[in-house]
């Protein structure tokens, strides 16, 4: 027994060492990516360190995180759901029983479980990630959590203490996501500004440097962060500031229209050179790429992506690639963007019009389908923008209504002429656009959407 006693010491000052260099920041990463937990290995992993051989804050950092994830049912969404108070008291009295009787008065009992609930309906009133991370409640909360150090190990605190801790994380959770969809499409607004800054450099003024200077900063240490999983409240946050500070002083707007390059005169094809029909004399033709706001957004998306794939490849080949792969664009839509760039179907022809159809379908098929995840999304969260979101998406199935009865045109046009070489791809766009148009107006109409037609 002697031997036995001596080797199991030995083993478990081992695990103590290794623990040591293991970071609170790790685990909670570890737990975080494994979605499936197994409860009796979070109970055997609380258990070490509830033998009180060893302490200090970041054995209660981990034992934090620990309980965490027993008080919480994870969902398939990567969200949580709180267990109910009985279930976490079952829980955890067998492992609070290896611990010494806790000595803490009534009084201060109710202090902190009153800190607590204020804390937790301060943080569920927040309505924005920014108003989240920089009113000061999660920092007060942490700040809470190492005041009360082993106090936390209560039996009447910890159950309080936990279902705090998961509302907090899951609201956080839903904050994030909101926000990090719109960090995507603001940086996407100033990356606009900076690719059009680029050929028209007398606008930049030098307010407008210092800011896309600090806008450059925040994005690379946002992204460092995010590439090692390791990303900060604080650098989202800064991001937000400095893309914030270009975009509530400066119209992006006026910089967002996709214009082709000039065309050089000698390297051209004719029919690229010619003067646009339908222009009024002395008026320079609209680019191909002008599109409304309901669309600008979804086209410019698709010639960034173009532009970064390069045109050196054929358009089976480009539509794989992973610059190109999100969208999920036909090589047809790929090759009409292609042409209209390189000015050859003359404007005010079929083919020019076959090819701005395709463009603007795609765009309206991404938008379509970005919407549905949204509507559902909002929907499951129970969340105030889901109004406003409904009300986009029936401006979208208007004009997919509109585009479809143009697919129609184009068909009819192409079948009167004999011209069929076209057909299997206007086919196929056509019924992607509408499958794109039913999966939305079947979830519009699920969550409550009022029918445009």
């Amino acid at each position: 027994m002697t031997h036995l006693a001596g080797t199991l010491d030995a083993q478990s000052r081992k695990l103590l060492e290794v623990d040591e260099q293991i970071q609170p920041s790790l685990l909670r990463r570890f737990f975080d990516r494994l979605r499936n937990q197994d409860e009796k290995v979070l109970l055997a992993i609380i258990k070490f360190y509830l033998d009180g051989s060893h302490g200090g804050e970041d054995t209660l950092d981990k034992l934090d995180i620990l309980f965490t994830r027993l008080a919480e049912i994870p969902r398939g969404d990567h969200g949580s759901l709180v267990r109910e108070r009985h279930e976490i008291q079952r829980l955890l009295q067998p492992l609070l029983l290896l611990l010494p009787p806790s000595v803490v008065s009534k009084q201060e009992i109710e202090v902190l479980t009153q800190a607590l609930a204020d804390l937790k309906t301060e943080v569920l009133a927040c309505r924005s990630f920014t108003e989240l991370a920089a009113g000061g409640a999660l920092d007060r909360f942490r700040t809470l959590k190492r005041r009360v150090g082993e106090t936390m190990l209560h039996p009447q605190i910890l159950p309080v203490l936990l279902e705090t801790t998961v509302a907090i994380k899951n609201r956080f959770r839903e904050l994030w996501e909101d926000e990090e969809t719109a960090l995507l499409a603001d940086t996407n607004k100033v990356r606009e500004l900076e690719k059009q800054l680029s050929g028209h450099p007398e606008i930049a003024t030098p307010d407008l440097r210092e800011m896309l200077e600090t806008f450059a900063s925040a994005q690379k240490r946002f992204d460092q962060g995010k590439d090692t999983e390791n990303l900060r409240r604080d650098d989202a946050l800064k991001l937000r500031m400095a893309l914030n500070r270009i975009l509530e002083q400066f119209d992006v707007t006026q910089f967002s229209g996709i214009f082709p390059a000039p065309l050089d005169p000698a390297t051209v094809p004719p029919s690229a050179a010619s003067p646009d029909p339908v222009a009024p004399p002395g008026e320079v033709p609209a680019s191909p790429f002008q599109a409304d706001g309901l669309l600008q957004e979804y086209v410019s998306k698709i010639l960034f992506a173009l532009e970064l794939v390069g045109d050196d490849r054929p358009a089976a080949e480009a539509v794989t690639a992973k610059e190109l792969a999100s969208l999920r664009l036909e090589a047809c839509e790929v090759e009409a963007c292609r042409r209209l760039l390189d000015g050859q179907p003359p404007s005010a022809s079929i083919a020019y019009e076959r090819a701005r159809l395709l463009v603007q379908a795609a765009a309206l098929r991404i938008r379509m389908d970005e919407e549905a995840r949204e509507v559902d999304r909002l929907f499951r969260r129970g969340s105030d923008h889901l109004a406003e979101t409904l009300e986009r998406a029936s401006q979208s199935l208007q004009r997919a209504s509109e585009i479809d009865r143009r697919f129609a045109w184009i068909v009819d046009d192409a079948l009167y002429r004999g011209d069929t070489n076209n057909l299997e791809q206007l086919y196929r766009c056509r019924f992607r656009l509408l499958r794109a148009y039913s999966g939305l107006w079947l979830i519009h109409n699920e969550r409550g959407g009022i029918s445009p037609f």
